[in-house]
């Protein structure tokens, strides 16, 4: 004789089935979430050293590796409002990120500073802003002088394939090393395409991404000038004591 299974008894099946995969998910995901946030975190720092000039942009370094490289900068927080380092937030733990998204400016951010025989010979300044389509994460590298780019990196953004994001080709990020953010007065100059600019302060645009290549000039004037770090810089420039 065949016997019929019961509405009821089937709702609990299907209940108990969607419980265990629920407890599944919910455990999976607590378990993971460190790991998560660790890879993220080295995938940061490997962008920052690259930035920095301490690893070439496309070695193949283990997390070894990237962590020693990372631990050769001093991290330091600085608060955007005093225009001056703070201890405010844990400079090991901070992540300015999240605010990114919301294009709230942060009040503090990090920066990396890099020391050679007693002096700064560079200083790591990440920076964001709005792009075609998401938000653009980067990063440049300044030398000790606190004007001269050493180094530039875009890691993160949702630019077009093919288009906006050759702003993470090599050539293009090349021209950047050498060029000056600032003149000998602290007067902000740098620009992007700007054909009548002197060629110490200006790279050349991208052909075909216009909209991306102004967002990220507007990074620039944005995070360098007076709103961003360009008080912070102009005092260090001036021999603030650190």
């Amino acid at each position: 004789m065949r016997t019929t299974q019961s509405p009821l008894r089937t709702l609990r099946f299907a209940a108990s089935v969607a419980l265990v995969c629920s407890l599944f998910v919910t455990t999976a995901v607590y378990w993971l979430r460190p790991i998560q946030a660790a890879y993220g975190a080295l995938e940061y720092n490997r962008v920052i050293v690259a930035a920095a000039g301490l690893i070439p942009p496309d070695a193949a370094l283990s997390d070894r590796d990237v962590v020693s490289r990372f631990l050769e900068l001093e991290t330091r927080i600085v608060d955007l409002e005093l225009d001056w380092y703070t201890d405010a937030v844990d400079p090991l733990t901070y992540d300015y990120r999240p605010l990114a998204a919301t294009r709230e400016r942060p009040r503090y951010m990090p920066v990396y500073l890099l020391e050679q025989l007693g002096r700064l010979d560079r200083v790591v300044l990440p920076i964001y802003g709005r792009g075609m389509w998401s938000t653009i994460h980067g990063v440049i590298t300044l030398a000790g002088d606190l004007t001269t780019v050493v180094g530039v990196v875009f890691h993160e953004h949702g630019e077009t394939p093919g288009i906006g994001d050759r702003i993470e080709d090599a050539a293009w990020l090349a021209q950047w090393r050498g060029k000056r953010l600032y003149t000998d007065s602290g007067e902000l100059m740098f620009a992007i395409g700007a054909a009548g600019r002197d060629a110490s302060f200006r790279v050349d645009g991208i052909t075909g991404a216009t909209v991306t290549v102004s967002a990220v000039a507007a990074m620039i004037d944005d995070w360098f000038g007076p709103d961003g770090y360009g008080p912070y810089l102009a005092a260090l420039r001036g021999g603030r004591d650190r």
